[in-house]
């Protein structure tokens, strides 16, 4: 008996093209076309569009008269206005309803350490990649207040482009600050400080702008 493949979900189709973005698998300026996408994941050119219409929502993508569809190219400016956004949101994951910590947080974060140290020894940029979204998740998932939520993950994934080029040019340097990253960030986890979790991570993200400074 001849059987249907399983249909793709579109949340799952958001996800891969994200990714692809943030990895720079799709560059800045890359023309993303409906047919093309539709073909490659088996469905009609309307969930598609529904798709791009939530990248380009999250200044991910952007259509342009002539072009069509294209990954957007940020400016220096452009890139230092979210990250100083990012600082001052960092700052607030303590103070607003933060979400109470648990043992499944400890062994999370744990699980990410060790994955992070063998970074040390073998270098991934994939596996970075899967280790610092999987970071991002676990800390947006302590954030309790749903508007400053949506605001950390659209101003993430905005930025990881920038910061997943410079890994790629440091490799060595960028695994050794995740580490360290990582080793506060689970500090504050088992002391249950929500307000030191924030600025742990205010900290990382101003070491990161001052690296990607032209």
């Amino acid at each position: 008996m001849n059987t249907m493949p399983e249909r793709i979900p579109a949340d799952t189709i958001f996800e891969i093209l994200r990714d692809r973005i943030c990895l720079l698998e799709y560059p800045p300026g890359t023309v993303l076309r409906e047919a093309t996408l539709a073909a490659e994941f088996g469905i009609s050119r309307t969930p598609i569009r529904a798709v791009l219409q939530r990248l380009a929502h999250d200044g991910l993508i952007v259509t342009r008269d002539g072009v069509g569809t294209i990954v957007t190219d940020l400016s220096w400016n452009e890139i230092r206005d979210i990250y100083r956004m990012r600082l001052k949101l960092a700052e607030l994951i303590g103070q607003m309803e933060p979400r109470p910590f648990g043992e499944r947080h400890v062994q999370a974060i744990q699980a990410l350490r060790e994955r992070a140290a063998a970074l040390l020894e073998n270098f991934d940029i994939g596996e970075y990649w899967r280790i610092n979204h999987d970071l991002h998740f676990l800390i947006s998932g302590i954030i309790g207040n749903t508007a400053l939520r949506q605001m950390w993950d659209q101003c993430y994934f905005q930025a990881a482009r920038m910061w997943y080029g410079h890994a790629q040019s440091d490799p060595a340097g960028v695994a050794i600050s995740l580490v360290a990253e990582l080793a506060e960030v689970s500090r504050a986890i088992a002391e249950k400080d929500a307000v030191a979790l924030g600025y742990v991570q205010r900290n990382y993200i101003a070491y990161g702008l001052v690296r990607l400074e032209p």
